[in-house]
């Protein structure tokens, strides 16, 4: 019977199945639910940057297809400009997404924001 160290607990044990990893499926849960866990918490503080922007993009539409704002006022939202989920050109405009919703530069220090 051939052995091999388990990745979580480190215990040597005889494998049953030439692809065996874990020394039983308990530890190998554990294993995954704990990589899972990182991936979750390394990416939290961006998803919250993220959900905070949204919000207030959508809290200025109320509703409405699109609003100007100024620099300041978003900054005074605590919108975060560093942050974002993609970009895309519409009519010759770059316009910056998050999710759903879009902002553009239009003028000295105002923005023009849309729902996509």
């Amino acid at each position: 019977m051939e052995t091999a160290k388990d990745p979580l607990t480190g215990e040597t044990f005889y494998k049953q199945r030439n692809n065996q990893v874990f020394a039983n499926r308990k530890n190998q849960i554990k294993y995954n639910n704990l990589k899972a866990l990182e991936k979750r918490k390394s990416i939290a503080i961006i998803n919250r940057i993220l959900d905070k922007n949204r919000s207030i993009l959508i809290s200025i539409l109320e509703g409405k297809p699109e609003a100007i704002k100024s620099y300041d006022y978003l900054l005074g939202t605590g919108f975060h400009f560093g942050c974002s989920t993609h970009t895309i050109k519409r009519e010759n405009d770059n316009w910056i997404c998050i999710y759903d919703y879009g902002y553009m530069l239009e003028g000295d220090k105002t923005f023009r924001i849309i729902k996509l």
